[in-house]
């Protein structure tokens, strides 16, 4: 079974060049992906390198698909 947010296919595993969103607003956008999803918050999940994944522009629907796979999930 898998429990993976749903992607658009063709979204780009980075966020556009134009989004620059603070750390924890960054955060605060996945959590609230994994709140309206999976009804957790990413805060319930394993430690994942979160800042490394911000650092690297990944979008928050991504972040959020690698905690989940961290956590057990099924690979896309």
């Amino acid at each position: 079974m898998t429990i993976l947010l749903k992607v658009k296919r063709g979204l780009p595993y980075t966020m556009d060049p134009d989004d620059k969103p603070s750390f924890e607003q960054w955060m605060n956008r996945i959590d609230l992906l994994m709140w309206k999803h999976r009804g957790v918050s990413i805060y319930d999940l394993e430690d994942c390198p979160f800042r490394d994944w911000y650092d690297d522009r990944i979008r928050p629907v991504r972040a959020a698909n690698r905690a989940l796979k961290r956590a057990g999930g099924d690979s896309c």
